[in-house]
């Protein structure tokens, strides 16, 4: 019974060293992300998207489209933004350690009208398609909400001011 006793406790200090020591997967060369956002269907001249992408490495792009527009419209705006590597790191841990890289979402019924989105993660060769807000409910919405905040922070706000002056314009510009 005592050599039980002390086997048993060796493999309880085996297993919380073991625990102790265990490290995250290192964020991989290949990690991206693409976060695209709509309001849903409104009046043109009030819709918009917006599609940032982060990675890989330090850089990151924003895509303003105001109203309907398409890859060809003159109202499209594209500009590059700089990621610290520290904020990439951010980014690879948030979604790890929110288990969005090995998560099997369960999609509902697309709610028509409402705003849009999508995020593409990239990680260890492996795209991971995260759900749109409009297919979600109850704890996985909110989870997928947050996830939206948090990409978002990394956006720096003098492309929030353009993006919402540039929307200004075109809702200006646009007859009713």
């Amino acid at each position: 019974m005592r050599y039980s006793v002390k086997i048993f406790a060796l493999l309880l200090l085996i297993a919380s060293v073991s625990g102790c020591t265990f490290t995250d997967a290192e964020m991989p060369d290949d990690f991206a992300l693409v976060f695209s956002w709509n309001t849903g269907a409104l009046p043109p001249k009030y819709r918009y998207d917006y599609i940032i992408t982060i990675g890989p490495g330090e850089q990151g792009e924003f895509d303003f489209i105001p109203g309907y527009g398409d890859d060809k419209d003159p109202n499209r705006w594209t500009t590059p933004f700089d990621v610290a590597h520290a904020d990439l790191q951010a980014i690879f841990t948030y979604f790890q350690d929110n288990g969005f890289l090995n998560k099997k979402w369960e999609g509902g019924v697309e709610r028509v009208g409402g705003s849009g989105s999508a995020i593409i993660l990239t990680a260890f060769g492996k795209d991971h398609f995260i759900p749109s807000i409009s297919t979600l409910e109850g704890a996985d919405l909110r989870k997928v909400e947050d996830a939206h905040s948090f990409i978002r922070t990394f956006v720096p706000d003098a492309i929030w001011e353009e993006m919402e002056a540039r929307q200004q314009a075109f809702e200006t510009s646009q007859l009713d």
